[in-house]
């Protein structure tokens, strides 16, 4: 058997996905246990039962105690959508996608602020989670400049870093930039995300900036395609 990059797990998880999407497994129906998938397959307790996680986090089962495990959708519902309709609403993803801290630190010499062109010397950079009550949104990692950089204690007190930073320190976003770039997504932060290597995403980076135009707050988040939607309305002008 030839040697494959993508884990078994996500090889088993994407070959379920397979099978819920053709029918083989319609809504209400049962998946296999993970003795049974452990004997079909040849893998471990661990291989299945991580497979199924990620049919979970994706919302396609849900697990119930004694009954097993139960399709609850045809395709991966979009866990979070986010209105481009002015400033305001670009703060909406920090505020309603929670925040789960993963490491919060200096900024490492090979990390966001070399992608930036930074010295890292001045920046703290945070890893991090964002989710929603259905599961996993996306990955993010932040920079903060470091003569107002609030402490993981007062980042998790706010519903957002730059809230915290403007309860601190005074200083507020007057001006953001935005860059939205398709990416695929490599084996590992498809492990921490729950999703198959190569699998479509969005790269989301913002760039805040304060009253004088200086950069304090920068960040970069990845969102499987399957899990984030960016949503805008437009109307049409009238001529008079």
């Amino acid at each position: 058997m030839a040697k494959t990059a993508t884990p078994r797990y996500q090889q088993i998880a994407q070959m379920l996905r397979a099978a819920i999407a053709n029918g083989t497994y319609k809504v209400g129906d049962l998946l296999p246990t993970e003795q049974e998938l452990c004997a079909t397959h040849e893998i471990s307790r661990h291989t299945a039962r991580d497979a199924l996680r990620l049919l979970t986090e994706a919302g396609l089962v849900t697990r119930k105690r004694r009954a097993g495990t139960v399709v609850a959708a045809a395709t991966p519902a979009s866990l979070f959508v986010q209105p481009l309709g002015g400033f305001q609403d670009l703060l909406q993803y920090a505020r309603d996608a929670r925040l789960t801290i993963l490491a919060y630190g200096p900024a490492p010499a090979d990390g966001f602020a070399r992608d930036l062109g930074l010295e890292p010397a001045g920046w703290l950079e945070l890893r991090g989670r964002r989710g929603t009550g259905s599961g996993t949104v996306g990955l993010t990692r932040v920079l903060v400049r470091a003569d107002c950089a609030p402490s993981q204690a007062e980042i998790e007190a706010r519903p957002t870093i730059a809230d915290a930073i403007e309860a601190r320190y005074g200083i507020a976003a007057v001006r953001i930039d935005q860059q939205i770039s398709a990416i695929v997504l490599d084996g590992q932060v498809a492990a921490l995300l729950g999703s198959d290597t190569g699998a479509a995403a969005l790269l989301t980076r913002r760039l805040y900036h304060d009253g004088h135009g200086a950069l304090f707050l920068a960040s970069e988040s990845a969102h499987p395609a399957d899990r984030f939607v960016y949503s805008m309305s437009f109307n049409r002008e009238r001529s008079e």
